[in-house]
């Protein structure tokens, strides 16, 4: 499968005064299509792995490189894939493009650590979240 993508619209309340969008609206994108990601790949919503399975994913670490600026309307082309995985951590590349444009107009790279949500402590990847990472690994 490899790297899972989505484009989504710049909405009217994600620009600032300036017009352009504001820069946490795109933590908000990227966390979206992370959700996205996992439920589409694992077969259920991700609010399954925090409610059923008790399983955390906080980010411990972002990088982001804004290039760009996007306007109200314009597509957001989102593409999620992995450049590491540890046993208990993963770095997650987010590329955020202007509909068909081949250089990203602003890149993000995230790093989670999995945790028991009932402790709190770090936990190794299940084999079904381990086989997902697999799959998105950048080779």
């Amino acid at each position: 499968m490899g790297a899972f993508e989505v484009t989504l619209p710049v909405r009217f309340g994600q620009v600032d005064c300036a017009g352009i969008m504001y820069y946490p609206r795109f933590f908000e994108n990227f966390h979206a299509v992370f959700e996205d990601m996992f439920g589409e790949r694992l077969g259920k919503p991700y609010v399954t792995l925090l409610s059923e399975r008790r399983l955390g994913l906080p980010m411990v670490r972002l990088e982001t490189d804004f290039r760009k600026a996007f306007r109200f309307g314009d597509p957001m082309r989102l593409v999620l894939d992995v450049t590491r995985i540890g046993r208990t951590s993963v770095t997650f590349r987010y590329r955020g493009f202007n509909g068909g444009q081949s250089e990203p107009s602003v890149q993000a790279l995230g790093t989670v650590a999995l945790i028991d949500l009932d402790t709190f402590a770090s936990v190794p990847f299940p084999p079904d979240i381990r086989a997902v990472l697999d799959d998105l690994l950048v080779r």
